[in-house]
C-alpha cells in the first residue's frame, strides 16, 4: 500500500521524468518499430500510443511524417508532452487526457502502440483483459498494436528488493524497490532531491507494476481475437521467461 508521503505514480515526477529517463535509446525503439511495420507489410502513418507520458516517441514518429495521437490518463506528463509540440505542426498531432483501460476515438487507427511497460502497470488480469479489449475496438481491421512489457524475470531477479542511488543533472534520486512473490508485484518508493537556486526540493511518488507469465499475455490475446507474436525485445526471437523485457507484436485479421 502507498505511504501518504508518497504521491501516485506520476502525478509529480513529470517536470524531471524526462531528466531521469535520459538514458534511454528512443531512437532505436522507434527505428525497431518502423521495421516492424516493414516486417508486417504496414504502410499506414498515423499511430496511437497508450500511455504516451511526455511524448519522446510521439515526437520522433511526428518528425518522421507519421500523424501521432498520445493518450495518457497523467495530465501533468501529457503538460510536459504539449510543452514538446509548442513550436510543432500541430495539424498532426492530438492528444488526449484518458485511460487505456477504457477510452474512446471518433474512428479506428491503424497502428496502436503501448511502450516502457506502461502495460505492467496493469496490476490485475481484469485490467488486462479490458486493455486488450479496448484496444480491440479501437484497432483499425488489419491493424497492429504493438507493446512491450517487463517479465516477472526482470521485476524479481533484476529490481528485486533493492534500493539503488542515482544521480542525473541536478537530481539526486533513491529507487526503493520490493517484490511480492504471491502476486508478482514490484512496488517502488522513488525520492528525488531536486537542486533549485542553491536549495534542494524533495518529491516522492509510488510505483507499482505487474509481472505476468508469457502464457496469460498470450491467453489474453488470444481471447479478443488477435493473432500475434511475443519477442525478445529489439529483435524478432521469440520472447522467454528469462528474458528482461518482451515485445507483443498482435495484428487484428
Amino acid at each position: 500500500m502507498r505511504s501518504e508521503e508518497f504521491s501516485e505514480s506520476f502525478s509529480t515526477i513529470a517536470p524531471y521524468y524526462d531528466t531521469l529517463m535520459s538514458f534511454i535509446d528512443y531512437e532505436s525503439w522507434v527505428e525497431y518499430i518502423e521495421r516492424i511495420l516493414v516486417l508486417y507489410r504496414k504502410s499506414d502513418r498515423m499511430i496511437l500510443d497508450l500511455a504516451c507520458g511526455t511524448g519522446v516517441c510521439l515526437e520522433l514518429w511526428h518528425e518522421r511524417g507519421y500523424q501521432v495521437i498520445g493518450l495518457d490518463r497523467s495530465l501533468s506528463m501529457l503538460k510536459q508532452c504539449h510543452k514538446r509540440f509548442l513550436n510543432k505542426n500541430r495539424d498532426r498531432m492530438a492528444l488526449i487526457n484518458g485511460d487505456m483501460r477504457d477510452f474512446a476515438l471518433k474512428q479506428p487507427v491503424p497502428i496502436i502502440t503501448c511502450l516502457y511497460d506502461s502495460l505492467n502497470y496493469l496490476l490485475n488480469e481484469e485490467e488486462l483483459d479490458q486493455c486488450f479489449n479496448n484496444v480491440r475496438r479501437i484497432l483499425a481491421q488489419n491493424g497492429l498494436f504493438i507493446f512491450d512489457m517487463n517479465t516477472i524475470h526482470c521485476l524479481r531477479d533484476e529490481w528485486g528488493n533493492n534500493t539503488y542511488y542515482r544521480q542525473d543533472s541536478d537530481i539526486n534520486s533513491v529507487w526503493t524497490n520490493q517484490f511480492n512473490k504471491t502476486t508478482n508485484i514490484s512496488s517502488l518508493e522513488l525520492i528525488l532531491k531536486i537542486k533549485v537556486n542553491g536549495t534542494y526540493e524533495t518529491v516522492r511518488e509510488f510505483h507499482q507494476e505487474r509481472g505476468y507469465p508469457l502464457v496469460t499475455i498470450a491467453r489474453f490475446l488470444k481471447k479478443v481475437g488477435f493473432t500475434f507474436s511475443l519477442y525478445q525485445h529489439l529483435t524478432f526471437n521469440p520472447a522467454c521467461e528469462r528474458d528482461i523485457r518482451i515485445m507483443g507484436v498482435a495484428e487484428l485479421c
